[in-house]
C-alpha cells in the first residue's frame, strides 16, 4: 500500500511560510515542518514505512515518527487530498459485490475478513449481477485503521467501526457527482400504491424513524435520505440502508431486535448509527409524489396533519436541493415547482410514532 498527494494540491513557500495550495476548494493552508516534508515526499507514491523511515532519518525517533505520519496520512485523507493506491502486497480482495448506486454499478472490495464483515452487508441489498463496475472500492486494513481507496486514487483513512459509514459518505459523493438533469433532494422517500411520501426536515427530525415505522403500514422504502427528482417531476430514492441513530434504537415496535442484533458504527461526524438493512425496499422505478410532509415533532400531544401553504415546501425543499452545477436552472425550478404544485402538501406534528403512522397512511389513502 502506497500513498501520495492528490493532483491539485501542492507545497509552496510564502515569504518565509510554509503553505499547502488546493486547488479544488482555492484553500492555502499554513503547515508545519512536518507536514511541509511530508507532502514534498508524498509528489511521488511512498509506503507507510518509508515514510517514517525518511522522517526518522531526520532526527525524529521511530515510535513518534509513527505516530505523525500516521497523523498526517488520516488528516489529508479526511480533506480529500490523499491518494491511496492498494498494490499487490494486500493480495486479492476476500469478498466483494458489485452494487446499483442510481444506475451506476460500483464494486466493494474488501481485503480482509472482519472487514467484509462489518461492511459488505451495509450494502448487499444493493448488489446486483452481470453488471461491469465504473468505479471500484478497495477496503484494507493499516494497522487499528482502515484505507478505503477509490479507483486505486483519492482515499481516506479512518477507525475501523467508521468504514461503512466513510464509505456510504463517498458513494453518496458519486451519486450527487453523477447526476445529470435530476435534483437530488435531501428527503425521506416511502412508496404505496406507486406513489410517493416524501418526509423531509432537518438533522435530527425523525425522517429515519419515522420512516422505518412507517414500513410497518406496507409501505416501501425508497431512501432515508436522498431523492432524485426527473425531468418528468417524477421521483426515485437512493436505497442506502437507513442509519439509526442511538436515540432511535429503542423506538420501533417490531424492529428492536433486528436493530440490536445490527454491529454499531461510527459516522463521521462522530455519531453512532446501527444500519438497518433487511427492510422491505421499493422497486427500482420512479413514482409520482402524492405528499410532501414537514415534520414536527413535539414532547407530547395529539397527532395532526395540517395544510402547509406551498411556498413553505419549496423553500425547504430549495434549502437541501443539490445539482451538480450547485444551483438549480429555470428549467430544473420549473420541474420542481410543477411536482410541488401536483402534490398535497402538509405539516405532520407528532408526539408518538404509532399515531403519525396511522395519521399518515389515513392521508395517503386519501385521493
Amino acid at each position: 500500500m502506497k500513498f501520495r498527494i492528490s493532483q491539485g494540491a501542492g507545497f509552496f513557500l510564502l515569504g518565509q511560510r510554509k503553505t499547502v495550495f488546493v486547488e479544488s476548494s482555492q484553500q492555502i493552508f499554513e503547515v508545519d515542518d512536518v507536514t511541509a516534508f511530508l507532502t514534498c515526499a508524498l509528489s511521488e507514491p511512498l509506503s507507510l514505512q518509508e515514510l517514517v523511515s525518511a522522517l526518522a532519518a531526520r532526527g525524529a525517533g521511530q515510535a513518534t515518527a509513527r505516530t505523525l505520519v500516521q497523523k498526517y496520512l488520516a488528516h489529508w485523507s479526511r480533506l480529500g487530498l490523499l491518494d491511496i493506491v492498494l498494490d499487490e502486497e494486500e493480495g486479492p480482495p476476500v469478498r466483494s459485490l458489485v452494487a446499483d448506486l442510481a444506475g451506476t454499478a460500483v464494486s466493494i472490495a474488501c481485503h480482509d475478513h472482519s472487514l467484509a464483515n462489518l461492511v459488505l452487508p451495509v450494502f448487499e441489498h444493493q448488489r446486483v449481477k452481470e453488471r461491469e463496475p465504473s468505479i471500484v472500492y478497495e477496503l484494507a486494513s493499516l494497522g487499528n485503521t482502515v484505507c478505503i481507496s477509490r479507483n486505486r486514487a483519492r482515499g481516506m483513512i479512518v477507525a475501523a467501526n467508521a468504514a461503512a459509514p466513510a464509505l456510504k459518505a463517498m458513494l453518496t459523493d458519486d451519486v450527487l457527482a453523477g447526476l445529470r438533469r435530476q435534483v437530488a433532494l435531501h428527503a425521506a422517500l416511502l412508496v404505496k400504491n406507486r406513489q410517493g411520501l416524501l418526509l423531509c426536515g432537518a438533522p435530527g427530525a425523525g425522517k429515519t424513524t419515522l420512516a422505518l415505522a412507517l414500513l410497518r403500514a406496507d409501505f416501501a422504502c425508497g431512501g432515508d435520505d436522498i431523492a432524485l427528482l426527473d425531468e418528468d417531476g417524477l421521483v426515485q430514492g437512493v436505497p442506502f440502508a437507513p442509519a439509526v441513530k442511538r436515540g432511535s434504537w429503542g423506538l420501533i415496535a417490531g424492529m428492536r431486535e433486528a436493530i440490536a442484533a445490527a454491529p454499531i458504527h461510527r459516522r463521521l461526524d462522530g455519531k453512532t448509527v446501527r444500519y438497518l438493512a433487511s427492510i422491505p425496499y421499493a422497486p427500482h422505478e420512479t413514482v409520482p409524489l402524492h405528499s410532501i410532509v414537514l415534520l414536527r415533532r413535539r414532547r407530547n400531544g395529539p397527532v395532526s396533519i395540517s395544510a402547509v401553504e406551498p411556498a413553505r415546501v419549496l423553500s425547504e425543499l430549495l434549502s437541501g436541493a443539490f445539482t451538480p452545477a450547485r444551483r438549480l436552472d429555470l428549467a430544473q425550478f420549473e420541474t420542481l415547482l410543477g411536482a410541488l404544485r401536483r402534490a398535497r402538501t402538509v405539516e405532520l406534528s407528532y408526539a408518538r410514532l404509532d399515531e403519525a403512522v396511522a395519521a399518515l397512511s389515513q392521508h395517503h389513502a386519501a385521493a
